[in-house]
């Protein structure tokens, strides 16, 4: 009788798993991290070498290292994680109607922001505004231009974005929306930063649009910085007492809820989130569809 030799064991190659992209939520916590070594190393030397040419507390030379230190984070995290950030969706797919809305969803979310005022949450860096606002073509273009750019790009082109590819789409919106708050570095901001980062990284969700992000940035602080210089009593004026009175501050508080209920309602059933194919672990995702102010 011939012996039955058994099979040889034939090894099967591990199911090839796609990379996963930058950032995980560890990887986007260290970003702040990142930003806060390149400001050291990039931007205190610049205002160091301006220090005797130019007095030391100009808001000129400040925001000029500002600028330079987000533009080194955004260059930084993109070179060094070249391999697995992912290209950013400029235009995406928005309704011609969002953008015709968004100054009224502005106005909106700024009025039920307002009611932080109440928590009188400390404003570290409200001298700072103050000095900005002195220099409205200065204000103008940090507020109105550079930080809703350079933020966007960072936070929603090159954090959320690849996020989103990780994660839940809420655990990714929640995560890059606290980090959002949390870069502005001023209690007095960081709350509303936040809450505006949550509708924010929504919006890019749904519409995969970072000028949307941008344009709904841009107004927001532009809105905020118009109102401020147009106050002569600036910010110690509570809302109520610039309305005339508590019954309407709570009218236009619920005018403005109404308003971006609305609004979001809308903008889910006109749009559809980017769905990645795989997950890194390779499974398949889904999506289930239903029938301070500055930041």
């Amino acid at each position: 009788m011939e012996a039955v030799l058994p099979e040889p064991e034939v090894l099967h190659a591990a199911p090839h798993r796609p990379a996963t992209a930058y950032p995980t939520i560890k990887e986007s916590w260290a970003s702040l991290g990142w930003f806060l070594l390149i400001m050291v190393l990039a931007a205190i030397p610049i205002l160091l070498i301006f220090d005797r040419g130019v007095h030391h507390k100009s808001i000129v030379v400040s925001s000029v290292a500002t600028v330079l230190g987000e533009i080194a984070t955004i260059g930084f995290l993109l070179w060094y994680n070249r391999r697995r950030t992912q290209p950013m969706q400029l235009l995406g797919q928005v309704p011609r109607w969002i953008y015709i809305a968004l100054p009224v969803v502005a106005v909106a979310q700024i009025m039920l922001r307002s009611v932080l005022h109440y928590v009188h949450l400390p404003n570290w860096a409200d001298n700072t505004f103050r000095q900005m606002e002195a220099q409205p073509v200065l204000a103008f273009l940090m507020i109105g231009i550079s930080a809703p750019l350079l933020e966007e790009i960072l936070f929603r082109g090159i954090l959320l974005n690849g996020l989103l590819r990780n994660y839940r789409p809420w655990v990714a919106i929640g995560q890059s929306a606290l980090l959002f708050g949390l870069f502005h570095l001023n209690p007095a901001q960081i709350v509303s930063a936040g809450i505006m980062g949550l509708l924010v990284g929504w919006l890019y969700y749904r519409t995969q649009s970072l000028l949307l992000c941008i344009v709904m940035h841009a107004l927001n602080n532009l809105m905020a910085l118009v109102g401020s210089l147009s106050s002569k009593a600036h910010s110690e004026q509570a809302p109520h007492e610039a309305l005339g009175s508590w019954l309407a501050y709570g009218l236009v508080l619920l005018v403005s809820a109404l308003l971006i209920i609305e609004f979001i309602r809308r903008v889910q059933r006109t749009t559809s989130p980017y769905v990645p194919e795989t997950t890194p672990a390779g499974s398949l995702v889904q999506v289930q569809e239903p029938a301070d102010i500055l930041c």
